[in-house]
């Protein structure tokens, strides 16, 4: 079974968009491989599925890099996205919301009402072990 995560950007209620090129510089370090809607990452299973030229709405993360140890440096990139944009980041779970993140609390006043109904507040991570932490206290 395969878990997936997903990155959207909001503004005002509304799907909105941001460049490409920060996902780009941002994981270009450990992009294994490139195909036009799809990277592999190094050292991990993990596939990025990622649509559009210019700017994009988000992003998706197949079998996301899970060594809570030592987190692989995709969760580091992902933050310094995160912090850059309007984003929030949400997985599916039918445990204890929220089933899902923001870098930057105000982002929250972005979304959408039946997206926080249906995931719940978003808590704010500051360090890239804190994903894997809030994922797993939402039983996913």
């Amino acid at each position: 079974m395969s878990f997936d995560i997903f990155l959207v950007c909001l503004d005002h209620g509304e799907v909105a968009t941001f460049p490409r090129a920060l996902v780009e510089q941002a994981f270009a370090p450990f992009i294994e491989t490139r195909e036009s809607n799809s990277w592999k990452l190094c050292d991990s299973l993990a596939d990025v599925w990622i649509k559009g030229a210019d700017d994009i709405t988000g992003f998706g993360v197949s079998r996301p890099p899970g060594d809570l140890q030592e987190p692989h440096p995709f969760w580091r990139a992902l933050l310094d996205v995160m912090q850059r944009t309007q984003t929030v980041l949400h997985w599916p779970s039918v445990g204890p919301k929220p089933h899902a993140v923001v870098a930057n609390e105000s982002v929250i006043a972005h979304m959408p009402p039946d997206m926080i109904r249906i995931l719940g507040r978003p808590k704010v991570v500051t360090k890239p072990e804190e994903f894997w932490q809030r994922i797993g206290e939402s039983g996913a």
